[in-house]
């Protein structure tokens, strides 16, 4: 299953040892996400750092640990979906990258807890708890 995951998904991964980071390290899934995840990230490292208790050093072995799991997609790949992603999520144009690496690559969803994808049939949607139950 190949799924765009969103960037609140892998800060929770990196503040937390739990099931979303155990989702991402699994390997069961194929995992994509727009190449400014982790300029997103990086805006939020001490807040990261501080909620999880990490060392700077331990926060970017982890990041490159949950990375190595996580296909980033160059802007050029997902460039030409733009325009319709933007239709789709004109509540929150932050989510725009996601629905257009989506789209672009075909995937079978977003694994995301936004509440702005609600009510967008165009867009598969999938929680950390529904992977969860797959993991099982």
């Amino acid at each position: 299953m190949k799924l765009v995951i969103d960037t609140n998904i892998v800060i929770s991964a990196l503040i937390k040892d739990g099931n979303t980071r155990e989702i991402i390290v699994s390997g069961k899934f194929e995992l994509v996400s727009p190449d400014f995840v982790l300029d997103e990230i990086r805006k939020y490292d001490s807040y990261i750092c501080e909620k999880s208790g990490l060392g700077k050093d331990e926060f970017e072995l982890l990041i490159a640990l949950i990375f190595q799991k996580i296909t980033v997609v160059p802007y050029l790949e997902y460039e030409a979906y733009k325009e319709a992603a933007k239709k789709l999520m004109e509540r929150d144009i932050k989510d725009v990258p996601y629905v257009a690496c989506y789209m672009a690559l075909n995937c079978d969803g977003v694994w995301t807890n936004d509440a702005d994808y609600e009510g967008k049939k165009e867009i598969k949607t999938i929680s950390t708890a529904e992977l969860s139950r797959l993991l099982q």
